[in-house]
């Protein structure tokens, strides 16, 4: 499957899953090092097709395809340049990690191992106005400390990783651990967390320290 069609599947599975609505949420992939593809703005992610992609160069040209790029753009070059072990980014807005990303409560981690593995280096940003550079902005420092997903203030989630596959795992685990902690809340039952030292040996059978 060519890279393309690769961001259009997983794309429309963002959307096929409920992890985001209507036209919001927006993906990218890196080409190579001075292009990347990306979702074009206001469409809705079930009927994307290949030819809908757009790709742009790091710095923001415009290089192919016939519309416009996500409003969102200023973030994804950002997140590209700051770090070069990223190669895939999906913004969007799911419900359950959204509604901390409202309240300002933190996301509790230690609660199953999958998050464990992937989601243990989670930011939290102030609101700024989407689409901005200064929102785009407010990754830099995290990025930099190797922070892998993003809790948007009032807005949504984003998440990265090495390739298309690993950010939509993320993507999907952060909302289905939101979704355990909320109905676990809900339910008025306590949240467990697991102890430290099986986090450690689980961490340690996948060589991850």
């Amino acid at each position: 499957m060519g890279i393309i069609k690769e961001l259009v599947e997983y794309s429309k599975l963002v959307w096929d899953r409920r992890l985001t609505e209507s036209t919001g949420g927006n993906m990218s992939v890196r080409a190579n090092n001075n292009t990347i593809y990306i979702t074009p703005t206001f469409t809705i992610k079930h009927f994307l097709e290949p030819t809908d992609i757009v790709m742009l160069s790091i710095d923001g040209e415009k290089l192919e395809g016939d519309k416009e790029p996500s409003s969102e753009r200023k973030m994804h070059l950002l997140i590209y340049k700051e770090r070069s072990d990223v190669n895939a980014i999906f913004h969007a807005h799911p419900p359950y990690a959204t509604a901390f990303a409202v309240s300002g409560e933190k996301i509790p981690i230690n609660v199953l191992p999958e998050a464990v593995l992937l989601l243990r280096n989670i930011a939290y940003l102030p609101y700024k106005m989407p689409g901005t550079q200064e929102f785009a902005d407010t990754f830099s420092s995290e990025l930099k400390k190797g922070k892998d997903v993003f809790i948007l203030q009032n807005h949504g989630v984003t998440v990265v990783g090495k390739d298309l596959k690993e950010a939509y795992a993320r993507l999907e685990t952060l909302e289905f651990l939101s979704k355990v902690v909320l109905i676990l809340k809900i339910s008025e039952n306590k949240v467990n967390e697991m102890n430290q030292n099986n986090i450690d040996e689980f961490l340690r059978q996948r060589n991850i320290t």
